[in-house]
């Protein structure tokens, strides 16, 4: 089972520019010493802006501790007293940070094998469930998966539950080439009507709804100058 680290970190909008030029420096330097800590870096587009999310994917815990800190990374690839200086830098420009790890969740998920990469943008809903909340909460989100093929809907949605940090929470990814697709995509109750018919569709949604204690969503723009993706 595949995990996920994010690092959600909010920038000082009086040195954003500082930000991107340290980040863009350490993820240049990564690529072109072939570091084996690959991440992606994703911008807040529409939502809360100033958020810069990096995420990473391994396959077990030994595979996170084995490449180490972002200080350890600075200086793998800068050097001692470059990569000290560019931590530095960076951590005054940070407002806050948190740091959360998921599992896929392949079942709460409908998922096509086509992409070739990261995709240009990506609308993500952060879920927090009540405490009761979990079991229905999920059964929506399988429905969900079940009804996108059920009706041709041109949409894909990766689930992953938090297993570090708060655990009552999922995040659903929705990744899309282009922001018009979002025209040809239903909304969650329209999706279930069509795919269940009203009365058994609306009752997935309402009780779904019901589980919620908070939710968010943002479309957040993926950054390849700030990135070290895998080639």
């Amino acid at each position: 089972m595949a995990i996920t680290t994010v690092l959600a970190q909010s920038i000082r909008p009086e040195c954003f520019g500082q930000y991107e030029e340290a980040v863009r420096q350490l993820a240049e330097r990564a690529v072109t010493k072939k570091d084996p800590l690959h991440w992606g870096a994703y911008q807040t587009a529409f939502g809360d802006l100033g958020m810069i999310f990096y995420t990473t994917t391994a396959q077990d815990w030994a595979e996170i501790a084995k490449r180490g800190t972002t200080e350890e990374l600075a200086i793998r690839v800068l050097g001692e007293k470059e990569g000290r200086k560019l931590v530095a830098d960076l951590r005054e420009c940070v407002q806050s940070a948190t740091q959360t790890v998921s599992v896929d969740r392949a079942d709460l998920s409908y998922t096509q094998d086509t992409a070739t990469g990261p995709s240009p943008f990506a609308v993500v809903t952060a879920v927090r469930v009540r405490p009761d909340g979990q079991e229905a909460f999920e059964e929506f989100l399988r429905k969900m998966a079940e009804a996108i093929p059920k009706v041709d809907e041109p949409a894909q949605i990766m689930t992953r539950q938090i297993v570090i940090g708060n655990l009552r929470e999922y995040r659903v990814v929705r990744p899309i080439s282009d922001l018009a697709q979002l025209d040809a995509q239903r909304q969650p109750a329209d999706l279930l009507t069509k795919a269940f018919g009203p009365a058994e569709g609306g009752l997935f949604h309402r009780t779904g709804l019901a589980a919620i204690e908070w939710v968010e969503r943002r479309i957040v723009a993926y950054r390849l100058d700030l990135s070290n993706p895998a080639r």
